[in-house]
């Protein structure tokens, strides 16, 4: 007691012990892929060992690749505080427009550019409306939503037949269907895109700008970030990610449905949410743990469909993941809405 009386100081309390294996596992990241290896258990003993054949695995990658590569763009909405519901018809109309373009004899890159520059103009939209106007951005690209979904059907009826666009093209359709060291290239890519994202958000200065924006807007303006410029920004990459995942839609099918991109926008936030991502808040989220995600449910659709069950019940999964995520995401500190 003298000594601490006579040098005015207490001792330090001991720090924290910490786990680094048990985070791993504890974590949002590492809980998620114990769900996967749940699910691959699953399979194994419901399908067999043709759940992990190489046709199997090709059939599962080329499925889940573009929702993969659309969900890495609009996970930095997310990241910024941001929910960009029109992803799934900003997809549908970036496949309407290009397959016009190529029907009418466009060369696929003129197609692409004019495709992707109008897909951007419909992020700077939202962009004005949610940072410009602040509107809510729930309600604003629900609009956005509403709006596109109606002119993919005006376009896929302009320039198709029988409510379909048959936009057949040769490179497009060879490049999103090669495989490369036994896998669709396409998931490759996707993979690399998550790990380019997971750099960016975790080692460079616009991943801090991004988290810290969307984790607390007001303290990062105060901090001298620009909260409309990286808003903006993450807004204009999701449409960006969206319009990608369009075009290459026309590429695996080679035609275009009025109803193309139709609820999509449920399946990239119910994995993103799953993989650690939150609504209620910005800030939080792995790009690793998104395309976690995005396999646990590709996986569960893969038991479902070989075990000859209807394809519905997976939008059931689906719906019942993302209600458990939410509630998951309230319990870990997310806020309500009032």
């Amino acid at each position: 007691m003298t000594d601490t009386l006579a040098t005015g100081r207490q001792d330090a309390p001991p720090p924290i012990a910490h786990h680094p294996v048990r985070e791993v596992f504890t974590g949002p990241v590492g809980s998620i892929g114990i769900t996967l290896v749940i699910v691959i258990a699953a399979g194994l003993i419901v399908i067999g060992p043709r759940f992990l054949s190489a046709s199997n695995i090709t059939i599962a990658g080329q499925f889940v690749a573009i929702p993969i590569l659309i969900g890495a763009f609009a996970a930095f909405a997310l990241l910024a505080g941001v929910v960009d519901l029109s992803i799934g018809s900003m997809a549908g109309v970036s496949a309407a427009i290009i397959g016009a373009l190529l029907v009418n004899g466009w060369e696929i890159w003129p197609a692409m550019a004019i495709t992707l520059a109008a897909c951007l103009v419909f992020g700077c939209i939202n962009a004005l409306a949610i940072v410009g106007f602040n509107a809510d951005p729930i309600a604003a690209t629900l609009g956005m939503l509403t709006g596109l979904r109606g002119a993919t059907y005006v376009i896929v009826e302009a320039f198709g037949q029988s409510g379909s666009l048959f936009a057949f093209h040769e490179g497009l359709f060879a490049f999103t269907n090669m495989m490369a060291w036994s896998l669709p290239l396409i998931f490759l890519i996707a993979l690399c895109v998550t790990a380019v994202a997971a750099l960016i958000v975790g080692k460079t200065r616009l991943g801090r700008h991004v988290r810290a924006v969307g984790g607390d807007p007001l303290a990062a303006a105060r901090a001298g970030i620009s909260v409309a410029r990286v808003r903006t920004g993450a807004l204009l990459l999701s449409a960006f990610g969206a319009g990608i995942g369009g075009i290459l839609y026309v590429g695996q099918l080679g035609a275009v449905s009025r109803l193309l991109g139709f609820g999509l926008e449920f399946q990239v936030y119910a994995a993103l949410m799953i993989g650690g991502y939150s609504i209620l808040r910005g800030g939080v989220g792995a790009p690793v743990g998104g395309a976690l995600g995005f396999l646990v449910i590709a996986g569960a659709a893969n038991i479902l469909d070989l075990s000859g069950i209807s394809p519905y019940y997976v939008n059931v999964i689906v719906g019942a993941l993302l209600l458990a995520a939410v509630l998951l995401d309230r319990l870990r500190g997310g806020d309500a809405y009032e």
